[in-house]
């Protein structure tokens, strides 16, 4: 039998994603097979794909880091049974319509989401799981930003900031998102591509200040929220969509080091506020750990009723456009691809 994948054989723009027919990939031992029915993008995927991700592999391999399906075969010692409905999180080869993953990589599916949502949930919701509550520390009462907020990670840290009790300020570069953010929960929304929006920022977030600031945009944005946080505040660092850069291209160099996120150790001291970063990819080796945070994340979207936001999703064989609308900024919620 054969399937589908699509093999990254080099860097550049969305055209180089194009499905490849392979061998079906065969379980070993402690492993199982998944059938794929939906598949999850990040933007790290589109990093990924320029060549611009610390966390990737070498070339070649596939793409993708989640995807939702059923197991239909097992390895050796495996005490899984074909059909059991899962989600996959992985470093690669989720852009597939079947593939192989150690067992602990196979989760049970979220019951009661479909397979789109369940291909949306595990790295945003983890992702802003962890930003908001291990690494921020967040409390019922704190005044939480979120930038930006009308992608997969930032609709899944509105609905967490908001089922937590704190007041929620979502940042995105659109009205059209802000609206839809909102309804999620948003106490109040800035447009960071509107005239004076920082002064609007420091209205939202009046004398008091930003307890918390999730923060995946950098440059301006990550400045402004750096700017906006009250005493003991903290600014935790989950992306750099601004990242963008060519390697022969000094001028874009340049551009990507000065907006990278950074805060001076003087300027925390002075001011008593921090900043931190995490990546759920480097937890992988902290398997207790990480059971526990899946274990806690599951259980609070259950007890509050939180769904992923699945703004788009599109066949297997379209993914280069797939990642044209996220790289276009007008992409909501997450981008899914359907098997």
């Amino acid at each position: 039998m054969s399937s589908q994948a699509y093999v990254l054989t080099r860097h550049g723009a969305p055209d180089v994603l194009r499905p490849t027919t392979r061998s079906e990939p065969r379980p070993g031992p402690g492993q199982v097979r998944v059938r794929v029915e939906a598949i999850g993008l990040n933007y790290a995927e589109i990093l990924s794909r320029k060549g611009l991700y610390g966390w990737a592999p070498k070339l070649p391999y596939v793409l993708g880091m989640e995807a939702a399906g059923n197991i239909d075969d097992v390895g050796e010692g495996v005490g899984r049974s074909p059909g059991e409905a899962v989600v996959v999180g992985t470093q690669h080869g989720a852009y597939a319509t079947s593939l192989v993953v150690e067992e602990a990589a196979a989760l049970p599916a979220i019951e009661g989401f479909s397979a789109e949502e369940n291909a949306a949930f595990p790295v945003n919701y983890l992702t802003a799981w962890v930003g908001l509550v291990e690494s921020g520390r967040v409390h019922p009462g704190d005044r939480v930003l979120i930038s930006p907020a009308g992608g997969g990670v930032g609709t899944a840290a509105v609905q967490i900031a908001n089922r937590l009790g704190c007041t929620v300020i979502a940042a995105a570069g659109s009205d059209r998102k802000l609206q839809r953010v909102r309804e999620l929960g948003a106490d109040a929304t800035v447009n960071y591509r509107s005239d004076r929006w920082e002064d609007r920022l420091r209205e939202v977030a009046g004398d008091r200040g930003i307890d918390v600031a999730l923060e995946m945009v950098g440059g301006e944005v990550f400045d402004a929220a750096k700017n906006s946080l009250a005493p003991f505040g903290r600014v935790v660092v989950a992306g750099y969509a601004s990242l963008d850069y060519t390697l022969w291209s000094p001028l874009s160099l340049w551009r990507a080091w000065r907006g990278r996120p950074r805060m001076p150790l003087r300027e925390m001291l002075t001011r008593s506020i921090g900043m931190s970063s995490s990546h759920v990819g480097y937890l992988v080796p902290h398997t207790g750990l990480l059971r526990r945070i899946w274990g806690d994340l599951v259980g609070f979207v259950h007890k509050h009723g939180v769904r992923p936001q699945v703004g788009h999703v599109l066949a297997f064989g379209d993914a280069a456009e797939a990642h044209r609308l996220i790289e276009s900024r007008e992409s909501y919620g997450k981008v899914v691809l359907r098997v």
